[in-house]
């Protein structure tokens, strides 16, 4: 199941706040980085079959099919020179990382 760190919950309620949006956030995959497979969030209805945290003040979701990837993930709060956000981190299941790419730096 995923876990929310409460710096993150603080973060997500803020961005809620501020967008004034009251649907579930979904954690949905992005594609592939050069640490494996890269997960993103945003706010989107909910669907039949959909897994749901419920947290301190909001439901984050994502699709059954996801429940073994995400078994392990953490979302945390980051800062950046934009300001505050959140990141989804996954256990990483490749052996080695930028190994096959050549775009990151």
């Amino acid at each position: 199941m995923v876990t929310v760190t409460p710096k993150a919950i603080e973060t997500i309620k803020s961005i809620i706040t501020e967008s004034k949006k009251s649907d579930p956030i979904r954690v949905f995959f992005a594609g592939y980085s050069c640490s494996g497979p890269a997960y993103m969030m945003a706010f989107d209805k909910q669907k039949d079959g959909d897994v749901e945290v419920k947290t301190d003040g909001f439901k984050l979701i994502y699709e059954k099919e996801l429940e073994a990837e995400l078994k392990e993930a953490v979302v945390d709060s980051v800062d950046t020179p934009q300001g505050p956000g959140v990141v989804v981190r996954v256990k990483s299941t490749s052996a080695s990382a930028c190994s096959s790419c050549a775009g990151c730096h």
